[in-house]
């Protein structure tokens, strides 16, 4: 992931010295936007085939073909905000026998457009902003299905999907959700008692296929940025109907050697501690390295995280967030970044604060500032590498965005 734009600067990652204020040229590792905002629809309101004219908004349009390409006439089809749990944000309507629908009154919002008939479904994201839209054709595939443990036997509730109209019970701490359509879901377990948190996973499914569910992450004390369970390299907080973006990366100059990199990527390894996964990665800092001009290369390392989807066009939002905390620990110390990198890159580090590491897990809370104006375009979170003698090492695990709206913090 290095290399693929280099006008990302990083500042005093050095052990203390004079040299501390040098600047550093790094890529930028793909920067973020994603529009995921929520704007809410108001109490369920049901539309007809055809455009009546009568109702304010924007109209949704599109043709629903069945997986053999003929009209999908009398399909069911329901417009959800894309981050809803229930139907109180829902707009229905039903196919004609063309397979065409018209949803109308919409209000400017991101939803998900679930079709479905006769066991066949399809689920399209829909953002609408001061204009109607037609999506066009679109054919419905065979459903699928998806099962998993919320973690524990005794635990009772719910699972439920965002933006689609998706429930299962929980019993002896499992539950099957069938009748999906294919594409990236995200499952919520609330469960009924008032002691369990609010919890959530992310994935994949295929049509006609059963897939088993990942790990459930906790939601309703913090808002879990990463905790490492689900064994990938990109944050648990993404959208889930993107994967481009949100990725985890670790970069260093060239007279650094790191450890527990793979492959090329410079992918760090997944440390698992009696279960436990976190990020685990080391730098040895080599000399400072002059060019053939005379200029000086100082040695810095960094790992980090983008936040959204890989376009600096947009911004997250975090102004909502009262502190980002995260656990630590290691040899050496970290600077802590929060970042835009759309900015100049004297003025991109909109906060640093540095931590010394010990050999025992720290928990870390970085407070906001009272004034977060700043914060409604973050791009990234990084953590710089400054070392003992020459040496840095870092463990790194649940990441939290405390305070923060989920339903907000994605900016248009």
């Amino acid at each position: 992931m290095r290399n693929l734009n280099e006008n990302f600067y990083f500042w005093d990652v050095l052990k203390d010295t004079p040299a501390n204020m040098a600047k550093f040229a790094v890529t930028s590792i793909l920067a973020l936007s994603f529009g995921l905002g929520l704007v809410a629809c108001g109490e369920t309101k049901t539309a007809g085939g055809g455009p009546s004219g009568t109702e304010a908004g924007n109209a949704i349009t599109a043709q629903i073909l069945t997986a053999e390409k003929s009209p999908a006439a009398l399909a069911k089809v329901r417009l959800m905000d894309s981050e809803a749990l229930g139907d109180e944000k829902a707009y229905s309507a039903e196919a004609d026998k063309d397979g065409n629908v018209t949803i109308e009154g919409v209000e400017d919002g991101d939803y998900t457009l679930e079709a479905k008939l006769a066991g066949e479904a399809l689920q399209i994201p829909v953002q609408v902003n001061g204009a109607s839209v037609d999506l066009g054709k679109d054919r419905l595939k065979k459903t699928a299905t998806v099962s998993g443990s919320v973690g524990d036997k005794s635990l009772k509730g719910v699972v439920k999907v965002r933006g689609l109209e998706h429930s299962a019970k929980v019993k002896d701490g499992n539950f099957t959700l069938d009748s999906l359509p294919e594409g990236v879901l995200s499952l919520v377990f609330i469960p009924d008692v008032e002691d369990v948190d609010t919890s959530s996973t992310y994935l994949k499914v295929l049509a006609g296929e059963s897939t088993v569910s990942g790990t459930f992450a906790d939601e309703s004390r913090a808002l879990l940025l990463e905790d490492f369970q689900d064994s990938n390299y990109q944050n648990r907080f993404m959208p889930a109907r993107t994967y481009d973006g949100g990725w985890w990366y670790f970069d260093f100059a060239d007279n650094v050697t790191p450890d527990f990199i793979i492959g090329e990527n410079h992918l760090f390894t997944l440390a698992n501690e009696d279960g436990n996964i976190s990020a685990h990665v080391a730098a040895h800092f080599g000399d400072i390295v002059k060019d053939s001009t005379g200029v000086a290369h100082w040695p810095w390392a960094t790992m980090g995280v983008e936040l959204g989807k890989s376009d600096k066009a947009l911004c997250n939002d975090i102004s909502s967030v009262d502190s980002v905390a995260f656990r630590i620990k290691g040899i050496g110390s970290v600077v802590f970044n929060i970042i835009d990198s759309n900015l100049k890159p004297d003025h991109q580090k909109l906060i640093q604060s540095e931590y010394g590491l010990d050999s025992v897990w720290v928990r870390v809370s970085v407070p906001l500032p009272a004034d977060k104006a700043a914060f409604k375009c973050v791009n990234q979170l990084a953590w710089d590498f400054k070392t003992i003698d020459g040496y840095a090492e870092v463990w790194l695990d649940d990441v939290e965005l405390i305070g923060g709206d989920r339903l907000s913090i994605w900016e248009k």
